[in-house]
């Protein structure tokens, strides 16, 4: 979906410089935001849509980071700290009292804005420590989950594939309540599996895994292909869908690659959508795929899909992955995708 009106927001946001924080996200917010309203497009899609016009420099992340930042301090002109301080408040505190309280300590000890991270990184260390201590795992309760290393609890070290047990404690905490039946029908090295057993926050859910080729006694051989999910109908309250490396083909072929995933993804939803209760969940991981003719878009796809069978969408995090692509500076090659997105919907009916 493209047309003049946003195509010339999208030219006019692109002149403003890219160190220009407050301005961007003044411009997104009395602007760009309203188009999005009056067009029913989310602010994912609208990220998205203007990312995708020809020598767009701005990431959606970057976007998103500069509304919040124009949102929480529209009269940062008349504010007594550097802009520096306050785009690192706006995009590293979510609370507002928080932000008054380093707004505060920033003023009267006279910090630098080394300092100011540096004190804002010590707090979220104590405050995970804490919520380490009472859930068992690291908590996340933004929409984006980092973790530097695979908690060495969850999954099998050395295995090809490997998610952060960290990413499935947090979608379970989130997305799936006391008593829960969970299915993973793509269980790899049973790190779902890990995670309900080895934390005691979730002892009271039970689950069910399937591989291929399965790692341990507690996941069941199937092939989903052949033999769907091996579930009744309507028996589960959550389905984890961390889809193997078959469903992505290589990016030179970006039409292939995309017709291919697509015609894997229906069996999968149409087995997830069968053994599913009403009102229960469904989280994927995926990432968009770039190539030189284009991007190959499977979480649109995904979406998409879900959607149209009548499902609401309850959730979009974001994981930030490490990529080995690196180019000269003068190189023209297609951006390198650094951000999976886990999406969870809810089935209505």
């Amino acid at each position: 979906m493209k047309d003049d009106a946003l195509q010339k927001l999208a030219e006019k946001l692109n002149s403003l410089s890219v160190d220009s924080f407050w301005d961007v996200g003044k411009f997104i917010v009395e602007k760009i935001i309203p188009y999005a309203k009056s067009n029913k497009l989310s602010e994912e899609e609208l990220y998205k849509l203007l990312s995708s016009y020809p020598g767009f420099k701005f990431q959606p992340v970057l976007l998103k980071q500069c509304q919040m930042y124009f949102s929480y301090y529209p009269d940062m002109k008349k504010r007594k700290l550097p802009e520096s301080f306050y785009f690192e408040l706006a995009t590293k505190v979510s609370d507002d009292d928080r932000r008054k309280e380093y707004e505060k300590s920033a003023i009267q000890s006279k910090w630098t804005i080394a300092e100011l991270r540096k004190k804002i990184r010590e707090d979220m260390l104590t405050e995970r420590e804490a919520e380490r201590n009472k859930f068992g795992f690291d908590l996340r309760n933004t929409n984006v989950w980092s973790f530097e290393v695979p908690d060495p609890r969850f999954g099998k070290s050395g295995y090809k594939g490997r998610i952060a047990g960290q990413v499935i404690a947090n979608a379970l905490y989130h997305y799936t309540d006391s008593g829960a039946l969970i299915v993973d029908p793509f269980a790899g090295d049973g790190t779902l599996g890990d995670v309900i057993d080895k934390v005691r926050y979730f002892g009271d859910r039970k689950y069910k895994m399937y591989a291929q080729q399965p790692t341990d006694e507690r996941i069941k051989q199937n092939n989903v292909f052949l033999s769907g999910i091996p579930d009744e109908s309507g028996t589960a309250d959550y389905v984890f869908l961390d889809l193997p490396d078959e469903f992505y083909s290589t990016p030179d072929d970006l039409t292939v690659s995309l017709s291919n995933f697509t015609m894997r993804f229906k069996t999968v939803f149409r087995e997830t959508n069968r053994i599913l209760k009403v009102g229960g969940k469904v989280s994927i991981i995926t990432a968009s795929q770039a190539g030189e003719a284009g991007v190959a878009d499977y979480p649109y796809e995904v979406q998409r899909t879900f959607l149209d069978a009548g499902y609401k969408a309850v959730g979009r995090v974001y994981l930030p992955e490490r990529t080995g692509k690196r180019y000269s500076n003068f190189e023209r090659k297609p951006l390198v995708s650094e951000m999976a997105e886990l999406i969870t919907f809810q089935k209505s009916s």
